[in-house]
């Protein structure tokens, strides 16, 4: 698959046919595509817009990325300055591509891989991101809760713009609400299977996270 994108003017993610250009960039992310997640879906280049604009105005030592796919949204906060990730998937192809694309980019020091399900990551995290369907994101809120620390962050995506009223009532269950919320159309050849071409993202802060 042929990816090349900017995000926000900070992060250039591209496939190998463009790694020239994604080496020169000032930071750049270079991906295998990964067959269990493509690396340019909607979800995933807003999952990059709300980490970027919760780097810039909280410190963040460490992350975790639950479903990682390919491996983009942990290897794109190492590169943004985060000093460590974990990266978890139930699926053996995606821990095997985001192994192939730590290399690629000399991250493989700083990045844990973990294949099996959020019970298998111990500690928490200045910053969680998941990127999933929405049965599995409410199965997994209160996970991915344990996993965020006090004053931590979430980012969370997968979800469409049917599901946002549904995710809200989790989020205030938990005492929680949204500080951001984005949206993308996904072009669709017909009517896409959920009625809706719109997909969401949203960002949630717990509390003031203290300087390092």
């Amino acid at each position: 698959m042929l990816f090349y994108y900017r995000i926000n003017g900070s992060l250039t993610v591209g496939g190998p046919w463009f790694r020239f250009v994604v080496e020169r960039a000032p930071t750049g992310i270079l991906l295998k595509s990964s067959k269990a997640f493509p690396p340019s879906h909607p979800t995933t280049k807003m999952c990059l817009r709300l980490m970027l604009q919760d780097l810039k105005q909280r410190p963040c030592q460490d992350l975790v990325d639950v479903g990682c796919g390919s491996g983009i949204l942990a290897l794109a906060g190492l590169k943004l300055g985060v000093k460590r990730a974990v990266a978890v998937d139930l699926d053996p192809r995606a821990i095997i591509t985001s192994r192939e694309n730590a290399e690629l980019n000399n991250l493989e020091q700083q990045l844990l891989l973990v294949r099996g399900s959020t019970e298998a990551v111990d500690g928490s995290f200045d910053l969680v991101l998941a990127n999933l369907p929405m049965p599995v994101l409410r199965e997994k809120l209160p996970e991915l809760l344990r996993l965020s620390r006090s004053g931590g962050s979430l980012v969370l995506s997968g979800f469409q713009d049917l599901d946002r009223y549904v995710l809200e009532k989790e989020l205030s269950s938990q005492g929680l609400s949204a500080n951001s919320w984005l949206s993308q159309d996904l072009v669709f050849f017909g009517v896409p299977p959920t009625g809706s071409f719109t997909w969401m993202a949203v960002l949630v802060h717990r509390g003031e996270r203290l300087k390092a």
